[in-house]
């Protein structure tokens, strides 16, 4: 059987930088980077942190506290160019968002050069009776205002955090409430306060010198990063990412959720206090937000939980020479929809893995 990994586009698309990405030195860049910190990000842990906000009881004060205190924050018109969308019964969209550099100098209202290599849509519906996160592949090729047609995860590039957030808001056909971006690095604090996780892995892989089997994984931190950050050891690449990522969403919060954690305080507060400085939320987010979410959340458990990928319809390769991957159009009419009617649950439940 061929190796995928040996065409072109495959190896265009899954294990190269994107061709055609602006450059550092792009005109009109407000300010060059300090330095490169190395560091990666992953997005989808804003449910993690509502989930354990659950347990919070007597300790709510001292947990917001040191949330407020832990986390950064944009302002609406670094996080939407403008007045943050205001809720009005279609439910509630976040988007996760991941970014290659997190330096406190950033400037994400214009944050040229900077890509968000991991995107997700958490939405919670009117009723509160679930929460469902949309995984959307970095290389999907979209319209970007201004910029015609690209990948999706350069319009962070092109025009900062406010093209990032209206370029998926297009995508799904509905308003984005809430930003948040999340540092990779803050799940190994997270996993090592947890103290282990349990993962299921589609499939056996080696990545930064640790080995996974197919199957049940147990994960300390260090383990954990390098599971939520393997690619290029997949045939399909970023898909499987995508879904290694949601695999161990999901045994976070089946073990953030437990009885264990949260009838312990103690363990709570160190929780949110390892996790929050990985964090940058919109001004909207703030601790009394988040505990009044996560109150109306406090009978989700986890099979109320859903993943599912946002459809993809194939390769394709651009006019300059750039792989990516086209979407089903006829499933992306779906999904708005869904998004539109507030009935995300019902697609999700429905919904197909994507594969190549």
């Amino acid at each position: 059987m061929t190796d995928p990994r040996s065409t072109s586009d495959f190896d265009r698309l899954f294990y190269e930088d994107d061709p055609g990405a602006p450059s550092e030195s792009a005109p009109g860049r407000r300010r060059p980077r300090k330095k490169k910190t190395g560091r990666r990000v992953l997005v989808g842990a804003l449910i993690l942190v509502l989930l354990a906000v659950l347990g919070l009881g007597a300790y709510g004060f001292y947990i917001a506290n040191l949330y407020d205190s832990g986390k950064q924050e944009v302002t609406d018109e670094e996080a939407f160019g403008g007045a943050r969308p205001e809720t009005s019964g279609e439910g509630m969209n976040v988007l996760l968002l991941g970014s290659d550099a997190r330096d406190e100098d950033v400037d994400y209202e214009n944050s040229r050069g900077f890509r968000s290599d991991t995107i997700m849509v958490m939405h919670v519906p009117e009723d509160r009776s679930g929460v469902q996160i949309m995984s959307i592949p970095r290389d999907i090729w979209v319209d970007i205002e201004g910029h015609g047609q690209a990948k999706i995860n350069a319009a962070m590039s092109f025009g900062g955090l406010p093209l990032a957030t209206s370029t998926v808001s297009d995508f799904i056909g509905a308003p984005i409430h809430h930003v948040a971006i999340i540092d990779f690095e803050g799940f190994q604090a997270l996993t090592d306060s947890l103290g282990e996780v349990e993962v299921e892995s589609e499939q056996s892989f080696e990545s930064g010198g640790h080995s996974f089997q197919e199957g049940t994984n147990t994960l300390d931190g260090e383990q954990a990063l390098a599971f939520v950050r393997a690619r290029k050891n997949f045939g399909d690449g970023d898909l499987q990412r995508n879904r290694n990522q949601q695999a161990f969403l999901s045994g976070v919060m089946n073990e953030l959720i437990s009885r264990d954690t949260l009838s312990d305080p103690t363990r709570i507060s160190g929780i949110v206090r390892d996790f929050s400085p990985y964090m940058t939320v919109d001004s909207g987010l703030s601790s009394g937000t988040i505990g009044s979410l996560a109150y109306q959340l406090r009978d989700v458990r986890q099979d109320d939980i859903e993943f599912f990928s946002a459809p993809i319809g194939g390769l394709g390769t651009s006019s300059d020479g750039q792989s990516y991957l086209s979407v089903d159009e006829d499933e992306l009419e779906k999904v708005r929809t869904a998004f539109a009617e507030d009935t995300v649950g019902d697609y999700a439940a429905q919904a197909e893995t994507q594969h190549l």
